[in-house]
């Protein structure tokens, strides 16, 4: 990031499509629900 005041960061978050682990976990990449189905599959 090039932010140097806080405006400047907030601004930046507010336009980032992605979340703080990107898409680095693997259920991100199979779905955008895969956690919630995961979790009502009772894996959790």
């Amino acid at each position: 990031s090039h932010a140097a005041t806080i405006e400047e960061v907030i601004t930046e978050i507010t336009a980032s499509r992605l979340t703080e682990r990107g898409a680095t976990r693997a259920d991100d990449r199979l779905s955008e629900a895969a956690m919630e189905d995961r979790k009502r599959e009772g894996y959790f």
